[in-house]
């Protein structure tokens, strides 16, 4: 495989790599909180137009909880009684409700929606199980979170790591293929620029993802496909690496720049035989704003917001979503966003999504009297629900 190192403002290509310098980040780190978030049960609306040439169907999780239970105290802690939703356009698919042997929890870190089907994580025990559409799938020993997905047909790939410590496991239905005892992959099932599977995916039909090992001025960079290791020697050790992917049977290596206009964070975001960036870029006079390097010219940065914000892009348009101190949500788009009418939750980046040109936020509501809504372009979805919308995607498929 051909590594590329990207080097922004450069467009060098050194070694056989294309460098990206820019700035790095795997996104949060979740913990086993047993949290749930609250359910509501979804109205009906229009839909959204959909992508030119293309049906983008909107779906999201939910947690709901009966209405005499107040779920943002959560005096009851993992012992509350609640239904996991799935819903599809403001439809309810699937209501699962909760027990002492179901393969998920309210938390809203662990409810992942892909190819319309929710699938789901929970520790019970010494165990971790999976889930999908609330039946659980296989269970492996150990207290580990997702950090990625990949379903083929009927099989399920997953990358796990440990609540404590460090390392992670590459499973097929449960079963180890790849485990170490160190060793930070790239990527998570929040991290938009990963979605949908998080760090793993599909690369010229292998299953890939990147990770690297070690401590500070001995980091080395590795890539998987189809389990086997390999480790990237045109990175020299120790060198701090923003965001690692591996598109076209390449390896893309984004660095933070220390040109003109540093690059603090940034995310890689393949797009056909090229890529885009985003992240937060000093402005070269001791401030700095958030925005992207388009795929057909990365020479120049573009603003999107001045705030602190989570960023989604598309080869279409680039959006993002600042939770404020305040409470209040603040989304920037191309046509300008807005705000949020009340103090809102933002569980995490999965409670936004991004498909061609049309975007699509959660808003849960701080005031549990208040039931969710989904922002969903210029449409508001409203619902029903008393608990809260856990993960909003929007699925893209070809016309028939």
């Amino acid at each position: 495989m051909k590594t590329f190192i990207i080097l922004l403002c450069l467009a060098a290509v050194c070694s056989a790599c294309i460098p990206l310098d820019g700035g790095l980040g795997t996104g949060p780190n979740r913990n086993d909180t047993g949290r749930g978030g609250p359910a509501t049960r979804p109205g009906q609306t229009q839909n959204a137009p959909a992508c030119s040439g293309t049906d983008t169907t909107l779906y999201y999780s939910a947690v709901r909880f009966p209405p005499s239970y107040d779920w943002q105290r959560d005096t009851a802690y993992g012992n509350a009684g609640f239904e996991l939703l799935l819903c599809r356009e403001g439809t309810t698919l699937l209501t699962l409700p909760s027990g002492p042997q179901v393969p998920f929890c309210a938390d809203p870190d662990r409810h992942h929606i892909l190819d319309g089907r929710l699938y789901t994580e929970r520790m019970l025990g010494e165990e971790t199980l999976i889930g999908r559409d609330g039946v659980e799938l296989f269970r492996f020993e150990g207290r580990e979170f997702l950090l990625g997905l990949l379903a083929d047909g009927e099989d399920l790939y997953t990358l796990s790591r440990p609540v404590s410590g460090r390392g992670f496991s590459f499973r097929l239905n449960g079963r180890p293929l790849l485990t170490r005892a160190d060793g930070d992959p790239f990527g998570n099932l929040t991290d938009p620029s990963y979605s949908p599977g998080g760090a793993l995916y599909r690369d010229n039909g292998q299953t890939v993802f990147a990770f690297r090992a070690g401590y500070i001025t001995s980091t080395s960079y590795y890539l998987v496909r189809d389990g086997v290791e390999t480790r990237l020697g045109d990175i020299l050790p120790g060198r701090h690496i923003l965001d690692l992917k591996q598109h076209g049977g390449r390896a893309f290596v984004l660095y933070p720049s220390f040109l003109k206009n540093l690059l603090y964070e940034g995310r890689i975001w393949p797009e056909g035989d090229s890529y885009a960036i985003t992240g937060r870029f000093s402005d070269g006079t001791g401030g700095s704003f958030q925005g992207w390097l388009a795929a057909n010219d990365w020479t120049v940065q573009r603003e999107l917001c001045r705030t602190e914000a989570v960023l989604y892009h598309s080869p279409e348009a680039t959006c993002g979503v600042t939770p404020g101190t305040d409470g209040m949500l603040r989304w920037h788009t191309p046509d300008g966003g807005g705000e949020s009418p009340d103090p809102c939750h933002f569980f995490s980046p999965a409670c936004a999504t991004l498909a061609g040109s049309r975007f699509a936020l959660a808003l849960n509501p701080r005031d549990i009297a208040r039931p969710p809504r989904i922002l969903d372009g210029t449409r508001t979805l409203e619902t029903d629900l008393y608990g809260y919308v856990s993960r909003v995607t929007l699925e893209i498929s070809p016309p028939n």
